[in-house]
């Protein structure tokens, strides 16, 4: 296994390199410690508004010539945000990779936007909290669910933020909020593929690694505790029910990691789960079934979930979940489905390990969160997790003290 440097600039800057020499590409990935954790009310959505005007007009070069001079050398480019960090990168040519670093930093460093940019830019991210609300499958969960698992704590905001804070923002709000965030010592990037290391340390040190330190960001401690709660929400523009249930969870620092990662994966990972064939198969109740258990570094979420059913359903619905639980507390899973299982989720994360972005990823987020273990030796981890292990991991959080949320048509007159 090839070694993982690290490498730690004196502004606080760290890089992270992994080489794969038989590609013919480089994954980089510009990693920035904020998100919505970071943000309040007023300001709600300010990080994904920021990540959306990266590859806008700079003192540099122009919109159009960004994207042509990235595209036209062969250059994948995109950007995302979570809940706890952005994050935009590039999938490059090894040889163009000097260029490609030039372009990130002067994006990284650009703290005046054009009005005529950020006003479409609004517009534009207006239009996707739209799609996302007349999308019952995504509004039951990102709407609905997790603001209510998580009410009271920074992971309720929503990352697109809300119609009211994005159209009241102003551009001079963004630019103050990129200032304080987008330094140095607040920044990871890791690369993976196909480099020069005498060359990347070379062009990192002189962009990168030439920024001013900053002030440290301060991390937000989430309670991981749960307590019953109900919510439902109700719409004319649906007819069918959508339901999400589910706790707050310890995240990758806890000894139980491993084991909620299989529990998912015994819920809902492929057509042979539990989810899929209690509700779908034997049932015919709802599309879309599944759960996902999804840290966010200390803390995380699992939950179940079922997407467009018979509301007249809603209690067996409800019920068979439970059940399914209580089977995992209480009865011993056959081995074949619990080996089965396992070599499953090892088929899929090693999809991952293939594939030089995904690595790249899996390292920035190693760093971020502070993974206690290597994200490649993952397989082999999950290989010692025992029967036992699933039941009283099942046992300790799949409890009464759960989250439920229901959306449903309006059909009061």
């Amino acid at each position: 296994m090839r070694e993982i440097k690290r490498i730690d600039f004196q502004n606080g800057l760290r890089l992270l390199m992994e080489k794969r020499p038989n590609t013919k590409k480089a994954a980089l990935l510009i990693g920035v410690k904020v998100g919505p954790v970071n943000e309040n009310d007023k300001i709600s959505g300010i990080s994904h508004f920021n990540e959306h005007l990266l590859f806008k007009s700079n003192r540099y070069r122009t919109t159009r010539q960004i994207i042509e001079d990235l595209e036209y050398s062969g250059t994948i480019v995109n950007a995302y945000t979570t809940w706890k960090y952005t994050a935009f990168y590039a999938k490059t040519p090894y040889r163009e990779l000097n260029n490609v670093i030039q372009i990130l930093f002067e994006a990284a460093t650009n703290f005046n936007y054009r009005e005529d940019e950020f006003e479409l830019e609004r517009q534009v991210i207006l239009t996707e909290i739209q799609n996302y609300i007349n999308s019952p499958e995504k509004y039951s969960i990102l709407g609905l669910f997790i603001p209510t698992l998580f009410k009271g704590t920074a992971l309720e905001r929503k990352i697109e933020g809300t119609v009211k804070s994005i159209t009241l923002m102003k551009k001079n709000d963004l630019e103050k909020f990129k200032k304080r965030f987008y330094k140095p010592n607040n920044m990871v990037i890791s690369i993976c593929g196909r480099f020069d290391e005498r060359v990347l340390l070379e062009k990192i040190g002189d962009t990168f690694g030439s920024m001013k330190r900053g002030g440290s960001v301060k991390d937000e401690n989430i309670e991981i505790k749960n307590k019953k709660l109900y919510r439902e929400e109700r719409r004319k523009d649906i007819n069918q029910m959508y339901l999400a249930l589910g706790y707050r969870v310890p995240g990758y620092q806890s000894d139980d990691y491993f084991k909620l990662d299989i529990l998912s994966s015994i819920l809902s990972e492929g057509l042979s789960s539990r989810m899929f064939y209690e509700l779908r198969e034997k049932r015919g109740i709802g599309y879309s079934v599944g759960s996902l258990y999804h840290p966010f570094g200390k803390e995380g979420m699992f939950f179940t979930h079922v997407d467009g059913f018979d509301p007249s359903r809603l209690n067996e619905t409800k019920e068979t979940i439970l059940k399914i639980f209580e089977n995992l507390k209480n009865k011993k899973i056959p081995e074949r489905e619990f080996r089965g299982t396992k070599k499953l989720i090892i088929s899929r994360y090693d999809d991952k390990l293939e594939n030089i972005t995904d690595r790249a990823i899996l390292m920035l987020e190693s760093e971020f969160y502070n993974i206690p273990f290597d994200f490649r030796k993952k397989n082999k981890l999950i290989k010692g997790v025992s029967k036992y292990d699933i039941m009283s991991a099942a046992r300790d959080y799949l409890d009464e003290n759960y989250t439920l949320t229901i959306l449903k048509q309006d059909d009061r007159v």
